[in-house]
């Protein structure tokens, strides 16, 4: 009898840990040349998803380009909208810093409910790193019209939003030490305005600081979605088309911050021996007799 009680509620404890399920996909489409070189893309891609701890976070990882990102019919834009308000907070990373239509209409179509817009709004998690966040797109191999400033403003709801550049000579802050250990200070070209999200619908966390510059930089979201709270990442927003130390911590710091800040803030799975740990210490602490 106490072998069958133990049974089932190993079961019961298992049932709500093992049906956590988090999906990744990328947009490692065309780059702006100038910020950073399609090569060093991939190289990020590929450091990112073999980090130790990222795969385990994932129930599946999936990598769009060029010819994926045009409109609304398009796989990455079917790709978010069936991510969006799905009881599961799921991340997209953009490699390239740019942002395709499927994310975002050009010249600022649809300034507020775009298909990234709608996607972080219900809880889930947007990662950009090189160039500025949301102002255009080179899919095709051709430059996009501009959305400019008015891409981040509208999507994070800030009127007047910037990424400008200004001082940016960031060095990694506590956070930074400890989230992201690979993290040195350098030079960014499109850093966090802190300033300006005072009094806003979001909170920060920083990691880079230079007085009122950040980078990297996290907007957690106040108010929660279905999917949880919508989070906005913007790192290493620098005009390097090869990073100058070597690895290149434009992949392997996203690997670390994901591992290390995001699973721990965000919904995520936790890896298998983490999961029997867990519900074993659980079982114990019941006091079966």
């Amino acid at each position: 009898m106490r072998k069958l009680v133990l049974l089932s509620l190993l079961c019961l404890l298992a049932l709500p840990v093992l049906s956590l399920a988090n999906d990744l996909a990328h947009y490692s489409g065309p780059t702006n040349p100038g910020w950073i070189a399609g090569g060093a893309v991939a190289a990020n891609v590929k450091a990112i998803d073999t980090f130790q701890g990222v795969k385990a976070m994932f129930n599946s990882i999936e990598d769009f380009g060029d010819g994926d990102e045009e409109g609304d019919g398009s796989p990455l834009a079917k790709w978010l909208i069936e991510h969006t308000n799905n009881g599961q907070q799921d991340v997209i990373i953009t490699d390239s810093g740019t942002c395709p239509s499927a994310m975002y209409a050009f010249l600022n179509k649809y300034p507020d409910g775009s298909n990234i817009e709608n996607f972080i709004e219900a809880g889930n998690v947007h990662i950009n790193v090189a160039d500025w966040i949301y102002y255009m797109s080179y899919e095709g191999g051709v430059r996009s019209p501009d959305n400019g400033a008015d891409g981040a403003a509208n999507v994070f709801d800030i009127k007047g939003l910037s990424f400008g550049s200004r001082s940016g000579n960031i060095k990694p802050n506590a956070n930074g030490k400890k989230y992201i250990p690979s993290m040195k200070a350098f030079k960014s070209d499109r850093p966090w305005h802190t300033e300006q999200f005072k009094g806003s619908d979001w909170d920060l966390v920083l990691f880079g600081e230079d007085g009122d510059d950040a980078d990297p930089a996290v907007a957690i979201a106040k108010k929660a979605g279905k999917d949880g709270n919508g989070m906005i990442a913007a790192m290493w927003q620098a005009a390097k088309p090869k990073w100058p130390d070597k690895p290149d911590i434009r992949g392997i710091g996203v690997g670390e911050f994901m591992v290390n800040w995001l699973q721990e803030n965000g919904t995520f799975n936790v890896d298998a021996k983490h999961k029997m740990t867990t519900t074993w210490s659980r079982v114990k602490s019941a006091n079966i007799n």
